[in-house]
């Protein structure tokens, strides 16, 4: 019988799950495909049907987590000065944790992510994450020049700096989040917590 296309997701999903788990217990160069199919309940085929190898998957596994806020911030740098608010950029960064509060595979990737960011076992995965870190600080760079430029954010310091202070505030808060005990925090504490950091760069 011919897979729905929800089925094949519904699979896809299991996997990237799986290989967070995997990746996470036993290190990307020690998990063999098959451990993955294993955890995921699938076959080697149903893997090699969706990702053509180990590196792919691991790609798809960060595309997940990081697409729709990238998307949202590609959003963010088209919008119009006379629309721009610093509410739109915690709106960002709440829907993103949001997405990780509210999806345990979005946790679990998350986690793998973070975890790996320092890593020096997989060399593609280390470019991969720099790579993002730079784009992610250059988009955020550029909302702080808009924003400085529109008179909402203090001019003493450059965006850079700013942007890089903004990222490294985001990643503490996910961090803590996958960090302690369950609930952790709630989509309510970052947004208070980007209150905060906002209203210290407000001019």
């Amino acid at each position: 019988m011919r897979r729905s296309k929800a089925d094949a997701e519904i699979t896809r999903c299991r996997i990237l799950e799986a290989a967070a788990d995997q990746f996470a217990k036993q290190g990307i160069n020690r998990t063999r495909l098959s451990d993955i199919a294993t955890a995921a309940g699938v076959t080697r085929g149903a893997i090699y049907w969706h990702f053509c190898d180990k590196e792919a998957l691991i790609t798809a596994m960060i595309d997940s987590v990081s697409a729709p806020t990238e998307a949202a911030m590609m959003a963010l740098n088209s919008t119009d000065n006379e629309e721009l608010s610093l509410e739109t950029l915690k709106k960002v960064v709440v829907d993103a944790f949001t997405r990780v509060y509210d999806i345990p595979a979005s946790a679990q990737i998350t986690r793998f992510i973070l975890r790996y960011a320092l890593s020096e076992e997989a060399e593609s995965l280390k470019t991969r994450i720099n790579n993002d870190r730079n784009i992610a600080v250059s988009r955020i760079s550029q909302f702080i020049d808009n924003a400085q430029q529109a008179g909402l954010v203090k001019p003493e310091l450059s965006a850079a700096c700013i942007a890089n202070h903004i990222r490294a505030h985001i990643i503490g808060l996910f961090h803590h989040h996958l960090s302690i005990p369950a609930p952790g925090l709630k989509p309510q504490d970052v947004a208070a917590s980007m209150d905060l950091l906002l209203s210290g760069l407000r001019n």
